[in-house]
């Protein structure tokens, strides 16, 4: 089983020719409204893998709350664990450049209203062997509580450091108290001032685990005490990188709960990944099991 403690938003995707400078105004050609925020884009991944995924995410009482639970009623594979609150439902807005790449911006107010005495009852589903997911979107005390809780049930920890919004102090206290550390490029070079293989060495010894750091067409680079390696992705035309990442977490835990090797996993969620970028959505864009083929 996998476990995701993260947040769920409501996205507003424009695609645009390029993005504004400072000052300047552009018009969209095409805009989209679907639902996003990193834990949801990864436990409906992992789900999509053929994953048993339970997802335990903040939600408010709004319009958008109630659209969003409409929405995503009935996933296979995903049970829905939403807490609601007197906050508003969190946003992403994101910008699409005609390369296909993305910037966003996110609110946090709904993700930020688990507090650490919340968990014991939201996480007392956990059991030995299950997996459990993290990013950064929720409170840093917070996280830090759930990876105690979660180690203490006998759960693997995968820990997405996106978005970096604590301390490094405070993510790298985070990343001690998991099994796996994945970060993309930028990510990555802020938390280790390295890059590719090194960048995940330096994530694996801050976990004494497994460091993956995700280098986009390129595939991902992965360490463990063992070896490390770039793991190469398959050669695609990108229209939306937004869910690229989010889909690669997702199948590497599902990958992982099926017992494939860190090395085969990371394959794997390098091809769901390659599909997901020709797609648009963070959400909608992750692949289902009977298109990723390997080898």
């Amino acid at each position: 089983m996998i476990h995701v403690l993260g947040n769920a938003t409501v996205d507003l995707i424009f695609r645009m020719q390029s993005w504004p400078n400072p000052g300047e105004t552009v018009l969209a050609d095409a805009s989209h409204r679907g639902p996003g925020g990193k834990g949801l884009n990864q436990a409906h991944a992992a789900a999509r893998a053929g994953a048993k995924t339970r997802l335990v995410a903040p939600l408010g009482q709004d319009g958008n709350g109630k659209w969003l639970k409409q929405r995503l009623s009935d996933v296979p594979n995903l049970t829905l664990d939403w807490q609601e609150h007197g906050e508003v439902t969190d946003l992403s807005c994101i910008w699409i450049n005609a390369a296909g790449e993305n910037i966003i911006s996110s609110t946090a107010d709904s993700a930020r209203a688990i507090l650490p005495d919340h968990l014991p009852a939201l996480l007392d589903g956990i059991a030995p062997d299950d997996w459990f997911v993290i990013q950064g979107n929720l409170r840093a005390d917070t996280t830090l509580e759930a990876c105690k809780l979660a180690a203490k049930a006998g759960a693997r920890i995968v820990f997405n450091t996106a978005p970096l919004s604590w301390t490094l102090d405070e993510t790298k206290q985070i990343a001690a108290a998991s099994d796996i550390v994945v970060s993309n490029q930028p990510e990555a070079l802020l938390l280790t001032q390295q890059e590719g293989i090194a960048a995940a060495k330096q994530l694996s010894s801050f976990c004494d685990g497994i460091g993956i750091v995700t280098l986009g067409a390129h595939g991902a680079a992965l360490s463990e005490q063992q070896y490390s390696q770039v793991v190469p992705a398959p050669h695609v035309t990108a229209c939306d990188t937004s869910g690229a990442g989010d889909t690669f977490v997702g199948y590497l835990v599902a990958g992982l709960s099926e017992d494939l090797s860190p090395l085969d996993a990371t394959y794997f969620a390098n091809h769901a990944a390659a599909i997901a970028v020709t797609r648009t959505g963070t959400l909608e864009s992750a692949p289902d099991r009977d298109e990723v083929r390997v080898g």
